[in-house]
């Protein structure tokens, strides 16, 4: 069984994102048409401006990297432009720092949940899901990026909302060995009250990690 949490274990956050705005903004940092991008999404454009880029069109003019475009871009702001993070009480903490292993609900739960016989095709969802917004940046240029960025994944607000549906399923049961009683109970509890904070402001999601 692997040691009770040490205090440098990094802190977790929900971020809440523009839900239509993630799939395009990745996919034009990911060899994509920067400029076509900025053409179709007005409100970007208008957005980048206001942060001080001057030629929103030209992906090589803009001197931030890659991980920094892609959080600017996307981060649901408030109407005053600005960070306004998603309400989910105590879970919030309780998210931000599980007590096992590297401090990850969503580690835990890929490690621990397992099939109930019940419908695994839901299984399959659910664990394709958890492993998107655990991973879908890891190896990307989108990764990391100055100031201490570090985004491991992220989800649209119907891949948030369809996560919600399987994680309160009975697709899913704990691990019979799982090292924490009620571990991945509590681990999903919290998860979905993210989830549902998320649904409720109407974005998606993306998981980030402070060192």
């Amino acid at each position: 069984m692997e040691e009770a949490l040490e205090s440098t274990t990094p802190f977790l956050t929900i971020d809440p994102m523009v839900s239509d705005r993630l799939e395009p903004v990745h996919s034009a940092l990911c060899g994509g048409d920067w400029k076509v991008l900025i053409h179709n999404d007005v409100q970007l454009k208008e957005r980048l401006i206001s942060q001080g880029v001057e030629n929103p069109e030209d992906r090589s003019s803009i001197r931030w990297d890659d991980a920094n475009i892609f959080f600017l871009s996307c981060v649901d702001l408030s109407p005053i432009g600005q960070p306004l993070p998603l309400e989910a009480g105590i879970s919030k903490e309780r998210f931000g720092r599980f007590p096992f292993g590297n401090g990850s609900p969503l580690a835990y739960l890929r490690d621990w949940i397992r099939d109930s016989k019940r419908n695994p095709d839901s299984l399959e969802t659910l664990s394709e899901l958890l492993e998107k917004l655990d991973c879908r940046l890891i190896g990307t240029s989108m990764e990391r990026g100055i100031g201490r960025l570090d985004m491991r994944g992220w989800l649209t607000l119907d891949e948030t909302t369809e996560l919600r549906k399987v994680l309160t399923s009975k697709c899913w049961m704990p691990a019979a060995e799982e090292p924490l009683d009620g571990g991945c109970q509590d681990a999903a509890k919290h998860l979905l009250a993210m989830l549902r904070a998320a649904e409720k402001r109407r974005c998606g999601i993306l998981l980030r990690v402070h060192n």
